[in-house]
């Protein structure tokens, strides 16, 4: 360990750095600042939800911090006799049911009730919020974005070092820049490891003090201080979305410094459906409010359309010298492209506008729904998956009918990428004159378009037929 505790100690090789652990050394108390809204007692949020539960009821368990711990940000009104709930407590309280254990979302919906719900809080509470709050921009602003940001999302333990040593200049950004298999020694040592991780003769006074420091926060709640990061990144993007409107995603700074446009793409739908995030095939897109909000549609309303098969090859138009002027023109602007939408919220409320407008009345109980459900990836009598995101089936049970349903951001035309499950099925369609109809939707104006024939227009293209092919490497 000796190894890793020296190369934790050039952290803080920074002369100001040196003075700050000197002052630790010799001051009575260890306080560091935090944006941690954890506390000894209330570590998980599912305590939380326990603890506001049994307030509200009037239960009272007898330890000193029973009450002081919620009333600390807001939650609580600890004056009051008995104390009470705050509308605050209140709101993040009735989450309780569907949020219990998932953290995440509980998450995001304490820090949307404590900052963002327009509560009066108290002055001394206030303080509190905006301090965390600050406190996390500091440690964000001395982040840079490198590879080993990556682990800080992945172990957030690291987090809780990047927290308490952000009050010593130049500490956060050599943690940062630290070697990626020395991020992840630190992030093994554990509570009792960190603790122990610079005692002993010949380190900087106060280091050992700082240690011990971490090390009681170390494994306390770790994951909620990402869950504070991510969440208040979400929430600073939603306030910036038009209503009703796709934008292009923007990660505002200084969340930028450690999450990119993939991170939090991938990792929105965790903590919130207050905006969907998709990857459009050029850019990452927002919109707090994707669905389609527009009245259900009768059938005849639907908009047919047909493929258009790209056959054959692009040609010159001639042949001109590499001084020639028409070299110098400005190439045309290219036509607006309708692309795909990627993303796991738009394309389930898709299916969920297209069932409830339009299929339900169609086929009634004999629609069956696999899209993004486990029925998805079990074959079916003849041996291939569904490969549709619905099937229709007879009187006894075979499937008569699949229906496949897309989400688009624009009008078509528009390029359509398919799975190798829903091209096989398309052509077992064709080939047994089984029906198989895509559905368009536009999100952002809830327009429906119907491929109706799809299967066996698909099954005559080869491969003279295709421009592009996409593919995932890795």
């Amino acid at each position: 360990m000796n190894g890793l505790s020296k190369k934790f100690e050039t952290l803080f090789e920074n002369h100001r750095a040196k003075n700050a652990l000197l002052h630790m050394a010799v001051s009575k108390q260890t306080n560091l600042p935090t944006f941690n809204l954890a506390t000894t007692s209330l570590r998980h949020l599912n305590k939380w939800f326990d603890r506001l539960d049994e307030i509200n009821q009037g239960i009272y368990r007898g330890h000193g911090n029973y009450y002081s711990d919620p009333a600390t940000i807001g939650l609580v009104n600890k004056t009051g006799h008995p104390p009470t709930l705050t509308p605050a407590g209140l709101r993040f309280l009735s989450h309780k049911k569907t949020l219990y254990n998932d953290p995440a979302k509980a998450e995001y919906q304490l820090i949307k009730t404590l900052y963002f719900s327009d509560y009066e809080h108290s002055p001394e509470v206030q303080d509190v919020l905006e301090a965390k709050q600050k406190h996390m921009l500091k440690v964000l602003e001395q982040f840079s974005p490198s590879q080993s940001c990556r682990l800080f999302l992945s172990q957030p333990d690291l987090l809780v070092i990047a927290e308490l040593i952000a009050s010593f200049p130049g500490a956060v950004p050599r943690l940062v820049n630290l070697p990626p298999h020395d991020l992840l020694d630190l992030a093994g040592l554990g509570e009792n490891g960190f603790k122990k991780l610079c005692s002993g003769q010949g380190f900087l006074p106060g280091l050992a003090r700082l240690c011990r420091r971490i090390g009681c926060d170390y494994t306390r709640g770790q994951e909620r201080r990402l869950h504070y990061i991510i969440n208040m990144a979400l929430i600073s993007i939603a306030k910036n979305i038009p209503h009703n409107k796709a934008v292009p995603l923007v990660i505002p700074s200084p969340f930028s410094n450690l999450l990119t446009e993939i991170d939090v793409y991938k990792l929105h739908s965790f903590y919130t459906s207050d905006i969907v995030i998709w990857f459009d095939g050029t850019s990452y897109q927002t919109s707090s409010s994707i669905a389609p909000q527009v009245t259900p549609r009768a059938v005849s309303a639907i908009r047919p359309l047909s493929i258009q098969l790209q056959t054959g090859t692009p040609s010159g138009t001639g042949i001109a010298s590499s001084n020639d002027n028409k070299r110098k023109r400005r190439r045309a602007a290219k036509p607006t492209k309708t692309t795909i939408i990627i993303d796991q919220i738009a394309s389930e409320r898709s299916e969920d506008f297209i069932e409830s407008n339009v299929l339900s009345t169609q086929y009634g109980p004999q629609l069956v729904r696999v899209g993004h459900r486990v029925g998805e990836i079990l074959s079916l009598p003849d041996g291939l998956v569904p490969g549709a995101d619905f099937y229709v089936i007879n009187d006894v049970d075979q499937p008569i009918e699949f229906i496949e349903i897309k989400s688009i951001s624009g009008n078509p035309p528009v390029d359509v990428s398919l799975t190798r499950a829903e091209y096989l099925r398309a052509c077992r369609c064709a080939g047994e004159k089984i029906p198989y109809r895509i559905f368009l939707v536009n999100l952002p104006n809830g327009h429906i378009y119907e491929l109706s024939d799809f299967a066996s227009e698909i099954s005559i293209a080869n491969l003279s037929d295709v421009i592009q092919f996409t593919i995932r490497v890795g």
